[in-house]
Protein backbone atom coordinates (compact mmCIF):
# COMPACT_ATOMS: atom_id res chain seq x y z
CA UNK A 1 0.00 0.00 0.00
CA UNK A 2 1.62 3.31 -1.08
CA UNK A 3 2.23 6.01 1.52
CA UNK A 4 0.22 9.22 1.38
CA UNK A 5 1.10 12.82 2.21
CA UNK A 6 -0.39 12.35 5.69
CA UNK A 7 1.68 9.21 6.27
CA UNK A 8 4.83 11.08 5.24
CA UNK A 9 3.93 13.92 7.60
CA UNK A 10 4.12 11.49 10.52
CA UNK A 11 7.35 9.96 9.25
CA UNK A 12 8.91 13.41 8.76
CA UNK A 13 8.00 14.38 12.34
CA UNK A 14 9.86 11.33 13.62
CA UNK A 15 12.78 12.29 11.41
CA UNK A 16 12.89 15.70 13.10
CA UNK A 17 12.24 14.70 16.71
CA UNK A 18 13.70 11.14 16.79
CA UNK A 19 11.21 9.64 19.30
CA UNK A 20 7.58 10.61 19.89
CA UNK A 21 4.41 9.17 21.37
CA UNK A 22 1.22 8.83 19.33
CA UNK A 23 -0.30 11.74 21.27
CA UNK A 24 2.66 13.99 20.48
CA UNK A 25 2.60 12.98 16.81
CA UNK A 26 -1.10 13.71 16.60
CA UNK A 27 -0.66 17.12 18.23
CA UNK A 28 2.10 17.98 15.77
CA UNK A 29 0.58 16.60 12.58
CA UNK A 30 -3.19 16.41 13.07
CA UNK A 31 -4.13 18.80 15.88
CA UNK A 32 -7.76 19.00 14.69
CA UNK A 33 -8.37 15.27 15.13
CA UNK A 34 -10.55 14.63 18.17
CA UNK A 35 -9.54 10.98 18.61
CA UNK A 36 -6.41 8.96 17.98
CA UNK A 37 -7.83 6.21 15.78
CA UNK A 38 -6.72 7.66 12.44
CA UNK A 39 -3.23 8.43 13.70
CA UNK A 40 -2.87 4.91 15.10
CA UNK A 41 -3.92 3.44 11.74
CA UNK A 42 -1.34 5.52 9.89
CA UNK A 43 1.37 4.58 12.37
CA UNK A 44 0.48 0.91 11.95
CA UNK A 45 0.70 1.35 8.18
CA UNK A 46 4.14 2.97 8.45
CA UNK A 47 5.28 0.16 10.73
CA UNK A 48 4.08 -2.50 8.30
CA UNK A 49 5.95 -0.69 5.53
CA UNK A 50 9.16 -0.92 7.59
CA UNK A 51 9.51 2.86 7.86
CA UNK A 52 9.07 3.14 11.63
CA UNK A 53 9.38 0.99 14.72
CA UNK A 54 7.41 0.93 17.95
CA UNK A 55 9.66 0.51 20.98
CA UNK A 56 8.86 -2.54 23.06
CA UNK A 57 8.94 -0.45 26.28
CA UNK A 58 6.11 2.09 26.67
CA UNK A 59 6.65 5.44 28.36
CA UNK A 60 4.89 5.94 31.70
CA UNK A 61 3.85 9.55 32.20
CA UNK A 62 4.52 11.14 35.62
CA UNK A 63 1.45 11.49 37.81
CA UNK A 64 -0.68 9.09 35.78
CA UNK A 65 -1.34 5.36 35.68
CA UNK A 66 -1.09 5.20 31.89
CA UNK A 67 1.79 4.41 29.56
CA UNK A 68 2.15 4.96 25.83
CA UNK A 69 4.27 3.40 23.09
CA UNK A 70 7.11 5.37 21.55
CA UNK A 71 7.84 5.42 17.82
CA UNK A 72 11.04 6.11 15.90
CA UNK A 73 12.09 6.04 12.23
CA UNK A 74 14.10 3.20 10.66
CA UNK A 75 16.85 3.31 8.04
CA UNK A 76 14.21 2.34 5.49
CA UNK A 77 12.12 5.26 6.68
CA UNK A 78 15.08 7.60 6.27
CA UNK A 79 15.58 6.32 2.72
CA UNK A 80 11.89 6.88 1.99
CA UNK A 81 12.07 10.46 3.30
CA UNK A 82 15.21 11.21 1.28
CA UNK A 83 13.52 9.92 -1.86
CA UNK A 84 10.19 11.64 -1.18
CA UNK A 85 11.76 15.06 -0.56
CA UNK A 86 14.73 14.54 -2.91
CA UNK A 87 17.04 15.45 -0.03
CA UNK A 88 20.08 13.24 0.57
CA UNK A 89 20.70 14.76 4.00
CA UNK A 90 17.59 12.98 5.29
CA UNK A 91 19.44 9.68 5.05
CA UNK A 92 21.47 10.87 8.04
CA UNK A 93 18.57 11.27 10.49
CA UNK A 94 18.91 9.36 13.74
CA UNK A 95 17.43 5.88 13.32
CA UNK A 96 19.25 4.04 16.11
CA UNK A 97 17.02 2.08 18.47
CA UNK A 98 16.52 4.30 21.53
CA UNK A 99 17.66 2.98 24.89
CA UNK A 100 14.75 1.90 27.04
CA UNK A 101 16.08 3.64 30.13
CA UNK A 102 16.22 6.96 28.24
CA UNK A 103 12.76 6.98 26.69
CA UNK A 104 11.13 9.13 29.37
CA UNK A 105 14.00 11.59 29.10
CA UNK A 106 13.79 11.94 25.32
CA UNK A 107 10.03 12.33 25.41
CA UNK A 108 10.42 15.08 28.02
CA UNK A 109 13.06 16.82 25.87
CA UNK A 110 10.73 16.72 22.87
CA UNK A 111 7.82 18.01 24.92
CA UNK A 112 10.02 20.96 25.89
CA UNK A 113 10.95 21.45 22.24
CA UNK A 114 7.29 21.53 21.23
CA UNK A 115 6.60 24.24 23.82
CA UNK A 116 9.59 26.29 22.63
CA UNK A 117 8.44 26.03 19.01
CA UNK A 118 4.93 27.11 20.04
CA UNK A 119 6.38 30.08 21.95
CA UNK A 120 8.34 31.21 18.91
CA UNK A 121 5.31 30.78 16.65
CA UNK A 122 3.28 33.17 18.85
CA UNK A 123 5.38 36.19 17.85
CA UNK A 124 7.48 37.43 14.95
CA UNK A 125 10.64 39.00 16.38
CA UNK A 126 12.46 35.93 17.67
CA UNK A 127 13.00 32.97 15.35
CA UNK A 128 14.13 29.42 16.04
CA UNK A 129 16.66 28.89 13.28
CA UNK A 130 17.79 25.36 14.05
CA UNK A 131 17.44 22.55 16.58
CA UNK A 132 19.88 19.67 17.10
CA UNK A 133 18.80 16.56 19.00
CA UNK A 134 21.02 14.47 21.23
CA UNK A 135 23.02 12.02 19.03
CA UNK A 136 21.73 13.68 15.87
CA UNK A 137 24.26 14.11 13.06
CA UNK A 138 25.11 17.82 13.02
CA UNK A 139 26.63 18.04 9.52
CA UNK A 140 24.36 15.76 7.49
CA UNK A 141 25.86 16.85 4.17
CA UNK A 142 29.40 15.82 5.11
CA UNK A 143 30.98 12.54 4.03
CA UNK A 144 30.04 9.69 6.36
CA UNK A 145 33.48 9.45 7.96
CA UNK A 146 33.55 13.18 8.75
CA UNK A 147 30.15 13.50 10.41
CA UNK A 148 29.87 14.36 14.09
CA UNK A 149 27.14 14.70 16.72
CA UNK A 150 26.25 17.15 19.46
CA UNK A 151 28.56 15.47 22.03
CA UNK A 152 32.12 16.82 21.66
CA UNK A 153 35.09 15.06 23.22
CA UNK A 154 37.01 18.02 24.63
CA UNK A 155 39.99 16.22 26.10
CA UNK A 156 41.34 12.68 25.93
CA UNK A 157 43.66 12.93 28.93
CA UNK A 158 42.13 13.62 31.34
CA UNK A 159 38.88 12.57 29.64
CA UNK A 160 36.45 15.46 29.32
CA UNK A 161 33.33 15.74 27.20
CA UNK A 162 30.17 17.80 27.04
CA UNK A 163 26.84 16.01 26.67
CA UNK A 164 23.87 18.34 26.09
CA UNK A 165 20.36 16.93 25.75
CA UNK A 166 19.73 19.20 22.75
CA UNK A 167 20.80 22.54 21.31
CA UNK A 168 19.07 25.29 19.39
CA UNK A 169 19.73 28.68 17.82
CA UNK A 170 17.55 31.72 18.52
CA UNK A 171 17.74 34.79 16.30
CA UNK A 172 16.69 38.35 17.03
CA UNK A 173 17.30 41.19 14.59
CA UNK A 174 20.61 39.89 13.29
CA UNK A 175 21.83 38.44 16.59
CA UNK A 176 21.98 34.62 16.70
CA UNK A 177 22.63 32.91 20.02
CA UNK A 178 23.18 29.22 20.82
CA UNK A 179 21.40 27.56 23.74
CA UNK A 180 22.15 24.10 25.08
CA UNK A 181 19.35 22.27 26.85
CA UNK A 182 19.65 20.22 30.03
CA UNK A 183 16.29 18.57 30.73
CA UNK A 184 16.39 17.29 34.30
CA UNK A 185 13.90 14.67 35.56
CA UNK A 186 15.09 14.70 39.15
CA UNK A 187 17.13 11.49 39.06
CA UNK A 188 20.39 13.04 40.35
CA UNK A 189 21.03 15.58 43.09
CA UNK A 190 21.81 19.20 42.11
CA UNK A 191 25.25 18.75 43.67
CA UNK A 192 25.96 15.73 41.44
CA UNK A 193 24.71 17.58 38.37
CA UNK A 194 26.94 20.58 39.09
CA UNK A 195 29.98 18.33 39.53
CA UNK A 196 29.26 16.33 36.38
CA UNK A 197 28.11 18.98 33.91
CA UNK A 198 29.88 22.28 34.52
CA UNK A 199 33.45 21.38 33.50
CA UNK A 200 32.39 20.29 30.04
CA UNK A 201 30.39 23.43 29.34
CA UNK A 202 33.18 25.64 30.72
CA UNK A 203 35.70 23.98 28.40
CA UNK A 204 33.28 24.25 25.47
CA UNK A 205 32.94 27.98 26.19
CA UNK A 206 36.71 28.46 26.46
CA UNK A 207 37.22 26.98 22.99
CA UNK A 208 34.02 28.49 21.54
CA UNK A 209 33.08 24.96 20.54
CA UNK A 210 29.47 25.99 20.05
CA UNK A 211 30.57 27.43 16.70
CA UNK A 212 31.19 23.88 15.46
CA UNK A 213 27.53 23.08 16.06
CA UNK A 214 26.19 26.44 14.83
CA UNK A 215 28.73 28.25 12.62
CA UNK A 216 26.11 30.90 11.90
CA UNK A 217 26.03 32.19 15.49
CA UNK A 218 27.01 35.81 16.00
CA UNK A 219 27.75 35.42 19.71
CA UNK A 220 31.01 34.43 21.41
CA UNK A 221 29.06 33.04 24.37
CA UNK A 222 26.23 30.53 24.59
CA UNK A 223 23.59 29.77 27.21
CA UNK A 224 22.68 26.57 29.06
CA UNK A 225 18.99 26.19 29.92
CA UNK A 226 18.51 23.84 32.86
CA UNK A 227 14.82 22.88 33.02
CA UNK A 228 13.90 20.78 36.03
CA UNK A 229 10.91 19.36 37.88
CA UNK A 230 10.36 21.90 40.67
CA UNK A 231 11.20 25.44 41.73
CA UNK A 232 13.20 24.01 44.64
CA UNK A 233 15.45 21.94 42.34
CA UNK A 234 15.95 24.94 40.04
CA UNK A 235 17.09 27.10 42.94
CA UNK A 236 19.29 24.37 44.43
CA UNK A 237 20.93 23.71 41.07
CA UNK A 238 21.61 27.45 40.72
CA UNK A 239 23.27 27.51 44.16
CA UNK A 240 25.45 24.50 43.38
CA UNK A 241 26.49 25.65 39.91
CA UNK A 242 27.28 29.14 41.27
CA UNK A 243 30.30 27.51 42.98
CA UNK A 244 31.62 25.97 39.76
CA UNK A 245 33.31 27.17 36.57
CA UNK A 246 31.42 29.57 34.30
CA UNK A 247 28.13 29.77 36.20
CA UNK A 248 27.30 32.79 34.04
CA UNK A 249 26.44 30.41 31.19
CA UNK A 250 23.51 28.87 33.05
CA UNK A 251 19.82 29.73 33.42
CA UNK A 252 17.44 27.66 35.54
CA UNK A 253 13.72 27.01 35.01
CA UNK A 254 10.92 25.12 36.72
CA UNK A 255 9.11 23.00 34.10
CA UNK A 256 5.72 24.06 35.48
CA UNK A 257 6.43 27.65 34.42
CA UNK A 258 7.65 26.78 30.93
CA UNK A 259 4.69 27.39 28.62
CA UNK A 260 4.20 28.74 25.12
CA UNK A 261 3.01 32.00 26.69
CA UNK A 262 5.86 32.41 29.19
CA UNK A 263 8.97 30.87 27.63
CA UNK A 264 10.32 33.89 25.77
CA UNK A 265 9.05 36.89 27.75
CA UNK A 266 7.95 35.59 31.15
CA UNK A 267 10.19 36.30 34.16
CA UNK A 268 10.68 32.57 34.73
CA UNK A 269 14.47 32.10 34.58
CA UNK A 270 16.89 32.21 37.51
CA UNK A 271 20.55 32.96 36.95
CA UNK A 272 23.29 31.64 39.26
CA UNK A 273 22.72 34.63 41.56
CA UNK A 274 19.05 33.64 41.93
CA UNK A 275 17.95 36.75 40.05
CA UNK A 276 14.75 36.30 38.07
CA UNK A 277 14.12 37.54 34.57
CA UNK A 278 12.88 36.62 31.08
CA UNK A 279 14.93 34.84 28.45
CA UNK A 280 13.95 37.56 25.97
CA UNK A 281 13.31 40.93 27.56
CA UNK A 282 11.03 43.74 26.41
CA UNK A 283 12.64 47.22 26.56
CA UNK A 284 10.91 49.65 28.93
CA UNK A 285 7.93 51.26 27.23
CA UNK A 286 8.23 49.14 24.10
CA UNK A 287 5.23 47.42 22.50
CA UNK A 288 4.91 43.66 22.86
CA UNK A 289 6.33 43.04 19.38
CA UNK A 290 9.56 44.93 20.09
CA UNK A 291 11.94 42.72 22.05
CA UNK A 292 15.58 42.63 23.05
CA UNK A 293 17.37 39.45 24.01
CA UNK A 294 18.52 39.39 27.60
CA UNK A 295 21.60 37.33 26.78
CA UNK A 296 22.38 39.46 23.72
CA UNK A 297 22.27 42.66 25.77
CA UNK A 298 24.63 41.13 28.31
CA UNK A 299 27.28 40.23 25.75
CA UNK A 300 27.27 43.11 23.28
Amino acid sequence: MPLTDHDIELLAALGRYYVLTREQLQRLCFPDHAGGRTTRKRLSKLQQAGCIQKHRIPVAFPGTATAAPVYYATKQGAEYLASWYDDESLRAINTRQPRGDRLNHWIAVNETRIVIEQAVARQSDVTLDRWINEWETVDKDAAVGNRFTLHPQLSAEPPLSCSPDAAFLLSLRGHRKVYYLERDLGTSSPKQIAARKTKGYAALADTQGHRNHFPETTMDAFGVLFITTTRYRAEEAAKQIARKQRPDLWLFLDEHEVTAESFLHGAITWNHKLERGPLVKLPAGAPQTAVAARATADTT
